[in-house]
């Protein structure tokens, strides 16, 4: 339909169920589309440079006048003319609009950022609460104005509070991969943090490790927790029965009370790290051939490595999937639900506390591990393939304990 449109006419224009235009003879191309429920709304309608046809939305007409619709309308049909494709020339403008937006920090970590980390990395949920922790006030920043000045100003001030070379490091190299990854997915140019240089810290630091005389009392502590809890279990069980109540599974000496104990032992035995001794399913332990498989999608290099069990840890396992409160398969140390558990169990760090074992966190069983192998004797590659590490730097940390080589060379020449 064709007509000369006035506003009376357009406010006129009735629904009728179905979508009709009303062309307006005064502006070539230009429409007013009446929907199904009575919504009015300015088109201009035009033949791209290709002589494709399309339709140029304006406005809805409640909110853009006749007159200003025509002003628009002959407006764009002047671009049209120039060689524009309007609807393209909108689309890259929301684009535009969109990239600006996600310019600003917080809105790349919620929108683009933290999708992608979850599905490359294990426990991306750490980084992301690392990055909410410290560079919260930052947030509301395009990312291009995180200046190097900005960055080490934050430095100046955790250092100021004592935070660790180490530490300070970790949290800046999180806030680096998101503007690395902006950069990757073209919403930014270029890094502002591109040529930031790191804290120097030593690679070689001293580890923490159990003495033999701390292992002992560890050890000691254990038994005797497990005495205790099995003796609390059977004085329930009669409390119950005076009361005719159900019973929980009696434990027997060849069995754990929960997991606690086969979870530290197992950690000093094997030297996985405390998120893949969580993801470990009992499929991973072959107790023919005395192995234990850490798969890639649990390690944290993503490759997958096989550990040989000790005696120690063999019968440790086996004692632990014969107890009442572990699954015959499935995960070997599920959580509460069935789930696999998030950190290690906080009756691990009361045991720490308990046993007096000071400045001890539970990933250094782990050190703990490989301690034990360096002081042995073992070559640091062999060490590095059981650790799972993926370059030896990340092994010398333990060289210190291993000096027989140094010894010989000093005494051949001085001695």
């Amino acid at each position: 339909m064709k007509a000369k449109l006035t506003e009376r006419r357009v406010n006129l224009l009735k629904a009728t169920g179905q979508r009709y235009d009303v062309r307006d003879d005064a502006v070539p191309g230009l429409l007013v589309r009446v929907g199904p429920t009575g919504h009015k709304t300015y088109y201009l309608d035009y033949y791209d440079a290709d002589g494709k046809r399309s339709k140029y939305r304006i406005g809805p007409a409640d909110a853009v006048s006749l007159s200003d619709a025509r002003k628009e309308a002959r407006k764009r049909s002047a671009e049209v003319a120039g060689g524009d494709n309007l609807n393209e020339v909108k689309r890259e403008r929301r684009r535009q609009a969109e990239v600006k937006q996600q310019q600003v920090l917080g809105v790349f970590i919620d929108e683009v950022y933290t999708k992608w980390r979850s599905a490359e990395r294990k426990r991306a949920d750490e980084d992301l609460a690392r990055l909410k922790l410290h560079f919260w006030q930052w947030y509301e920043l395009p990312m291009t104005q995180i200046s190097e000045a900005k960055v080490l100003d934050w430095r100046q001030d955790r250092l100021i509070q004592g935070m660790s070379p180490k530490t300070i490091n970790r949290d800046i190299a999180c806030l680096m991969a998101v503007l690395s990854h902006a950069v990757r997915v073209e919403v930014i140019p270029e890094s502002p943090l591109r040529n930031f240089k790191q804290l120097k810290v030593d690679l070689r630091e001293r580890v923490r490790f159990l003495s033999p005389e701390e292992e002992k009392r560890l050890r000691d502590y254990l038994e005797a927790r497990e005495v205790s809890k099995r003796e609390g279990r059977i004085n329930h069980n009669k409390f119950l029965r005076s009361r005719n109540l159900p019973t929980k599974p009696e434990i027997g000496e060849g069995q754990y009370y929960d997991h606690t104990t086969p979870l530290i032992l197992l950690a000093i035995n094997t030297g996985c790290r405390p998120e893949e001794l969580l993801m470990l399913e009992w499929r991973d332990i072959d107790f023919v051939h005395k192995n234990l498989t850490v798969r890639g999608v649990q390690s944290k290099s993503s490759r997958t490595r096989h550990i040989p069990l000790s005696s120690e840890a063999i019968r440790v396992a086996k004692r632990w999937q014969a107890s009442p409160g572990a699954n015959r398969s499935g995960l070997v140390f599920p959580g509460v639900k069935g789930q696999p558990m998030d950190r290690m169990p906080r009756a691990i760090t009361r045991i720490i506390t308990a046993c007096d074992l000071e400045d001890f966190r539970p990933y250094d069983f782990r050190h703990t591990f490989a301690s034990k192998l360096a002081i042995a004797g073992v070559d640091l590659n062999t060490i590095r393939e059981l650790l799972g590490h993926e370059t030896i730097q990340m092994t010398l940390i333990y060289a210190h304990l291993t000096q027989d080589h140094r010894r010989e060379a000093i005494t051949k020449v001085f001695d």
